[in-house]
């Protein structure tokens, strides 16, 4: 079965995993710092919710892409990260 590449438009609908999980880290490190008035804590906090969201999107999307590809190969389902 040919896969294709995703096409323009799925690339730019959500950021890539890799992408994300550097804003997160920039948001924590923000957060750690001791001079962000509790105004920006609020919104730092409110992206990185929003940043997580996508994380767990992508994350789940994988994870059902490789259980399809194991049962067309034969291979035992995935365990031990369902929530």
């Amino acid at each position: 079965m040919a896969r294709t590449a995703p096409s323009a438009a799925d690339a730019s609908a959500e950021p890539r995993l890799g992408v994300l999980l550097a804003r997160l880290e920039e948001i924590r490190r923000e957060l750690d710092r001791d001079d962000v008035d509790l105004e920006d804590q609020l919104a730092l906090y409110r992206e990185g919710c929003t940043h997580v969201l996508a994380a767990k999107r992508i994350l789940n999307s994988v994870r059902s892409e490789v259980e399809i590809l194991m049962a067309e190969t034969g291979e035992a389902p995935l365990r031990g990260a369902e929530e």
